[in-house]
């Protein structure tokens, strides 16, 4: 008797533990419903960070362009106070200036014939 019951025992477990081909299908139509969501929610998050990105982006490219343009005023000013200064030493002494000129104009064309 002990058997019998032992066997009837297993053959129910059995018969509860057994999965149909139904619920194989739903399982997996669950699952790819969640995938669904998740790829959905992640697309989301991507497009909020590639906004970010985006403005961050955005605001460094516009300050690295009014720095280059302050650096180029700065060294516009400053050449052209090189270039008055230089004026000024030239029509001050007009042969000195004129006899380095072609000094070195000598050595570059001596250097251009080598």
């Amino acid at each position: 008797m002990a058997t019998a019951k032992t066997a009837s025992a297993s053959s129910a477990k059995n018969a509860e533990e057994a999965v149909s081909a139904q619920d194989i299908e739903e399982s997996i139509a669950r699952i790819r419903g969640d995938i669904a969501e998740l790829a959905g929610a992640l697309k989301s998050y991507g497009a909020g960070k590639s906004s970010e990105y985006r403005s961050r982006a955005s605001a460094a490219t516009e300050d690295l362009s009014r720095k280059s343009q302050d650096a180029l005023n700065d060294l516009t000013a400053e050449l052209q106070g090189y270039e008055k200064a230089l004026t000024e030493e030239v029509r001050r002494r007009p042969l000195q200036s004129l006899g380095i000129a072609a000094g070195i104009g000598f050595l570059i064309a001596a250097l251009v014939r080598r």
